[in-house]
């Protein structure tokens, strides 16, 4: 009868021991590869207009445009709105005739915004101001606003611009993309 009660106590030892493992590696894994924007590891490629409406868009005037971001976080999808602001750059349809650039100042990552009257981007939280082009103009803001890949797609039968959305390092003279080395 000993011999049972020992095998008994080992298996149950054993049982919980490979379930605090598994429990371990599986938070661990959690850790070295966190969830990704769009599941991607660079940027998420997102359509963000159909290019018949940029086609109307002059230049020297950035448009400021919504992209829905998606991020999985375990089992919940979360799903935010970020602007991105579009300038036209050259004439024609082409990818090269449009700039992208993120909206989150390189001082401290707050979002700017654009102001017609002034002709530009200006950050409520520090007084950093950027020209049209969003080259910064007036620090405290380390390098001017970050761009963003475009390219153009068929979506849903008509050609769109896509943006190729990533977030940047603040603080530094840099464009570094967060998360690269």
């Amino acid at each position: 009868m000993p011999q049972s009660e020992d095998r008994r106590r080992f298996i149950r030892i054993a049982l919980v021991g490979g379930i605090a493992v598994v429990s371990g590696a599986v938070g661990a894994a959690s850790v070295f590869f966190p969830p990704h924007v769009g599941g991607s590891s660079g940027g998420a490629r997102r359509p963000l207009a159909p290019l018949l409406k940029l086609g109307a868009l002059e230049k020297g005037a950035p448009l400021g445009l919504q992209i829905s971001l998606s991020s999985r976080d375990a089992w919940r999808l979360r799903t935010r709105q970020q602007t991105v602001y579009i300038l036209r750059v050259a004439d024609g349809d082409d990818a090269a005739a449009f700039k992208a650039m993120s909206p989150i100042c390189s001082h401290a990552g707050c979002e700017v915004e654009y102001h017609d009257a002034d002709g530009k981007f200006l950050c409520a939280c520090h007084g950093a101001e950027f020209d049209v082009q969003g080259a910064v103009t007036k620090g405290p803001a380390p390098r001017d606003l970050d761009v963003l890949g475009v390219s153009i797609a068929e979506h849903e039968g008509k050609p769109w611009l896509f943006v190729d959305w990533q977030e940047f390092v603040t603080g530094t003279p840099d464009s570094t993309p967060k998360g690269s080395a």
